[in-house]
């Protein structure tokens, strides 16, 4: 076959390339691009993809004021990015007030944290990742600038929420009247279960009630999705039902009333049900006459403000409460108590025995090991 007779074959073809087969073709593959990027989407909840984006929307606006490139980055861009971000310090001089020196140092300007650099720091690596340019994220430039904001004097400790220990627990349950207010009910079930469930403030606002299940045994909790499963495999936790302790009694020889979470959610869980409320967020808000739950479930917010106005009420150190203080005092109380830390581990879900760390130093600064005993 000759070159024109091929060109000529080629030219009769085209319109058939071109027709309905191509144009399907085409639109599939379109429809298959958009459903791909919904499912990558889904990989990171919604609120992550919003934080992403306002980070990388002033990553984008610096850029444009600084001249620099956002995509792709270099990673010196980043890097001044960082510094710019973070606090600016200065050398002290004589008429510094002592108190605003640090290491010789002056806070000239304020800054993000690190944690919250860091946020910036993965929305630039995701964007970059996307585009499939080079990650400057990685780069060695990047690493160095934010260890040493990290690792700066002025930057101040992490400040952890409190501990629940049993006893504060039983101090915030003793201001509650679970059986006259409908608010009370709610709070008395969300702390306990909150507690010995150890679960997240997501964790809360996720748990729905038709999900809960009331045995023998106890309460079964089934979370659905939380930080260490975005995959939503699912998880049950569960609460055994309370019972006294003989070994544990006052001086009255009486023991003390248990901390019973079961009792709590049956009675939560029949008090929506009387007013037709059978599915849905299992925490709720309450009406201005603390009458009738609301329609819509608690969120992160309303759950940590519930645990700071209890622990107030209660005459806790209030600004040293959030929802953490559930979860952390459950480690914490539980390897006091002596509960091995793979079991405690595994009922936190936490992914590594190093995440447990902060917790354990917590309960046994004072336990028996403490080598100080030895030494009066």
């Amino acid at each position: 076959m000759s070159g024109d007779g091929g060109a000529a074959d080629r030219a009769a073809l085209a319109p058939a390339l071109a027709g309905p087969d191509l144009a399907d073709r085409l639109a599939r593959r379109a429809e298959l691009t958009e459903r791909a990027e919904d499912y990558a989407r889904g990989a990171r909840a919604d609120s992550t993809w919003a934080a992403y984006e306002r980070h990388w929307a002033r990553f984008e606006a610096w850029c444009a004021a600084a001249g620099e490139t956002a995509l792709p980055a270099d990673p010196l861009t980043v890097a001044r990015f960082l510094a710019d971000l973070a606090p600016a310090w200065r050398a002290a001089t004589p008429f510094d007030p002592p108190d605003q020196v640090v290491a010789g140092q002056v806070c000239d300007r304020p800054g993000l944290r690190p944690g919250t650099l860091a946020g910036y720091l993965a929305a630039i690596s995701v964007v970059h990742q996307t585009a499939e340019q080079p990650n400057p994220a990685h780069a060695e430039a990047v690493r160095r600038t934010m260890a040493g904001i990290r690792r700066h004097p002025g930057v101040a400790p992490v400040n952890r929420r409190a501990a629940a220990r049993r006893d504060d627990i039983a101090t915030i349950l003793a201001t509650l009247r679970p059986e006259e207010h409908l608010a009370d009910a709610r709070d008395a079930a969300l702390i306990l279960i909150g507690w010995k469930a150890a679960l997240r403030a997501d964790d809360l606002t996720s748990m729905r009630i038709e999900d809960q299940r009331v045995t023998a045994d106890g309460l079964a909790i089934h979370l659905r999705r939380s930080k260490t499963d975005q995959a939503a495999a699912g998880a049950t936790v569960g609460i055994t039902a309370s019972h006294p302790d003989p070994d544990d009694t006052a001086d009255d020889d009486t023991p003390p009333a248990p901390l019973d979470a079961v009792t709590a959610w049956t009675r939560w869980r029949a008090l929506l049900g009387s007013h037709g409320i059978i599915t849905g967020p299992a925490w709720r808000g309450i009406d201005r006459y603390g009458r009738r739950p609301r329609a819509r479930g608690l969120t992160r917010n309303h759950i940590r403000l519930i645990v700071v106005r209890r622990a107030a009420a209660a005459g806790l150190d209030a600004e040293r409460w959030g929802a953490h203080s559930l979860r952390r005092g459950f480690a914490t109380e539980a390897i006091a108590r002596g509960v091995p830390e793979r079991d405690v581990q595994r009922h936190g879900r936490w992914r590594s025995r190093a995440a447990m760390d902060p917790y354990i130093d917590a309960a046994t600064t004072f336990d028996p090991t403490n080598p100080t005993r030895w030494l009066d």
